[in-house]
């Protein structure tokens, strides 16, 4: 019997959609049935055999949402392999500095339930989805911190998420 996994993300832009979506058809191809919806679209984590919660990381701090939904479905989660991913600019070049810190933003979503799994990634940076307070602090950006690019490294994406397979018996 395959298993039933949700991935819930928060995301502003689409980009940690875009890799929530990937997360999802990588586990599929594995047998597992996945529901991939943003956190706030989700009303019930019962039924499920894992659950895999993605957020973007903004000025160095997860989104809300996705707190927000661990603290909720906390009890729920306690019972079910759970997995975090975060995405963001820390992690533009993956190196073990960048890694540490980027592990670090993850300490509120551990502090309510501790993971058996989690991955960081580099994220997207796209001036046109910015607000226009944060567009302008980009465009004055002269360390290159806030460079426009897409940061994401698909293959390293996919490799964990069939990894997630693998350790949850898919």
């Amino acid at each position: 019997m395959s298993k039933k996994i949700l991935v819930a993300y928060a995301s502003r832009a689409g980009s940690t959609a875009e890799v929530a979506e990937e997360v999802g058809r990588v586990l599929r191809e594995s047998g597992a049935v996945v529901d991939v919806r943003p956190c706030k679209e989700v009303r019930d984590t019962k039924g499920y055999d894992a659950v895999v919660i993605g957020t973007a990381v903004r000025m160095g701090k997860l989104l809300p949402e996705a707190v927000k939904f661990t603290n909720k479905y906390s009890e729920d989660l306690e019972k079910v392999p759970t997995a975090y991913f975060t995405l963001g600019l820390a992690m533009k070049e993956d190196t073990p500095e960048n890694r540490e810190k980027a592990y670090g933003f993850l300490k509120p979503l551990e502090e309510i339930h501790e993971a058996f799994d989690k991955e960081v990634f580099g994220g997207t940076m796209d001036h046109s989805k910015l607000s226009p307070m944060l567009r302008f602090m980009a465009k004055r950006d002269k360390d290159g911190i806030l460079a426009e690019g897409d940061y994401r490294n698909w293959e390293a994406i996919r490799v964990w998420a069939a990894s997630l397979a693998e350790k949850l018996g898919e």
